[in-house]
């Protein structure tokens, strides 16, 4: 394995989990990552304490980080969301490092093997971000969907189609925009 410089790895076994794996880094490479974020950490600081401030912050920003990568970075951390944890060669890994440098993954080194494993707090921030917004005629439920604006229709004899599209992310797990459902309106004319 080349030694890829900047590049903050973890020694030892691989594990998910956001707040474990930013207290595995050493301090350097915590002000590292802080640095990255934009957070004002003190050196003084212990570790539990910039994990503190940092957790929150990668939290928060993940989504939008994963929504800028260049096509090859966002095709390797999709890929790597299907799987716990993904070997990787020096070549995924540079394509990778500044998500790695930012704390949005974590990179775990035992001997010259290097495994990514996604934070499970960031995973949902890819899956939104990563995957491509479902068009209309992927709507698992869109035929139940037009039936309950028909029903409101019925019962109303109107229906605001934000309320609708409201109760619909509320109680089904696939969302739909206020766009998508006047184009599955439009589809069904």
């Amino acid at each position: 394995m080349i030694e890829i410089h900047n590049v903050p790895l973890i020694k030892g076994t691989t594990f998910s989990d956001l707040e474990q794996g930013l207290l595995a880094y050493k301090k350097s490479q915590l002000l590292q990552i802080a640095e990255k974020q934009q957070v004002p950490v003190r050196k003084s600081a212990t570790k539990a304490k910039m994990v503190e401030q940092l957790k929150p912050v990668i939290i928060k920003n993940a989504a939008h980080f994963f929504a800028q990568l260049d096509e090859n970075g966002a095709q390797i951390i999709a890929d790597l969301a299907k799987v716990a944890s993904l070997v990787v060669s020096d070549e995924t890994l540079r394509a990778v490092q500044s998500s790695i440098e930012s704390g949005y993954l974590l990179a775990f080194q035992v001997k010259n093997v290097v495994t990514l494993v996604i934070p499970n707090e960031l995973i949902s921030s890819i899956k939104g971000e990563m995957s491509p917004v479902p068009v209309v005629g992927e709507l698992k439920n869109q035929s139940l969907f037009l039936q309950q604006l028909e029903n409101a229709q019925k019962i109303y004899g109107t229906y605001n189609l934000k309320y609708l599209v409201l109760i619909w992310n509320n109680y089904f797990p696939q969302s739909l925009t206020v766009e998508e459902a006047a184009a599955l309106i439009e589809m069904r004319r």
